[in-house]
């Protein structure tokens, strides 16, 4: 019995499992073909969407009522004066420092606002 260098199989042993990795590829490129064509054909059956209608505008507000902030801490940026980037980037430069963080990235978030 004949067998590959460097292996320690022999040759019948090497041929059967080459056979039973290709007779696991063509499993699989079949599985993968059978999927494919399940995929195209519901999707060829889904119908297209409708299209979108205009939302209708929504009625006038009485002069008294305000209008809720879009955003939860608005009406306080609103107050301070900021927009939201600046809040944000003012909270991450509180938590790097607070962490210790590198020096060259607090500076660089120091030059966005000053920006």
């Amino acid at each position: 019995m004949a067998v590959l260098q460097n292996s320690g199989y022999s040759i019948s042993e090497f041929s059967s499992m080459q056979q039973d990795a290709i007779q696991r590829v063509r499993e699989m490129q079949r599985k993968a073909r059978e999927r494919l064509e399940e995929s195209n054909r519901m999707a060829a059956a889904v119908p297209p969407p409708a299209p979108v209608r205009q939302a209708a505008a929504p009625p006038p507000q009485a002069a008294g009522q305000r209008n809720p902030p879009a955003l939860p801490f608005q009406g306080l940026l609103d107050s301070l004066g900021m927009d939201g980037e600046t809040a944000l980037i003012l909270i991450l430069l509180l938590l790097l420092l607070n962490e210790g963080a590198d020096r060259m990235v607090i500076l660089a978030l120091v030059y966005l606002l000053v920006g």
